[in-house]
């Protein structure tokens, strides 16, 4: 069981680690997305999604999530579809220009922690992968324990 000293110490590195996501962000190409390259990347992965099956898997409030697509709508990087089951609804679906802007993207911070990490291993590089899944994946789990109501990409489609 975690300790409350190594759950502060944590704490603490969670919030180095949102400066490392604002450097990655901060030199990202202009021309690309930015505030919503984590909604992009995750409509690319998990196929179409409903916009609150977004939300759920982001872990995010429905009007940042609706700006962030507002702003990804107007460069033509997503799209919605109409939910045929639910006329109410729609599905966000990534373009072909959006999965350029994203591919650009990510070669661009992949370049940045490539030359950032050049002292580590690639096999230190999968175990701080695996345990930043592995944290993910412990919050959704909890969340799911303590609100069993609460939809986890339940309408995407393709998955």
């Amino acid at each position: 069981m975690a300790s409350q000293d190594s759950c502060r110490e944590l704490l603490a590195r969670m919030g180095d680690l949102t400066a490392v996501i604002r450097a990655v962000k901060r030199d990202l190409p202009r021309s690309g997305p930015r505030a919503g390259l984590s909604l992009l990347l995750a409509v690319l992965r998990h196929g179409e999604l409903r916009i609150g099956d977004l939300c759920g898997l982001l872990d995010v409030a429905p009007s940042g999530v609706s700006r962030q697509v507002a702003e990804l709508e107007e460069h033509g990087w997503v799209e919605r579809l109409p939910n045929t089951d639910d006329g109410r609804s729609w599905y966000l679906r990534v373009t072909a220009d959006g999965e350029r802007a994203l591919e650009e993207s990510l070669e661009q911070a992949g370049h940045q922690l490539a030359t950032v990490l050049d002292d580590w291993s690639d096999e230190e590089i999968a175990e701080l992968s695996g345990l930043l899944a592995r944290l993910r994946m412990s919050f959704a789990a909890q969340r799911a324990s303590t609100a069993p109501h609460a939809r986890i990409v339940s309408g995407a489609k393709g998955v």
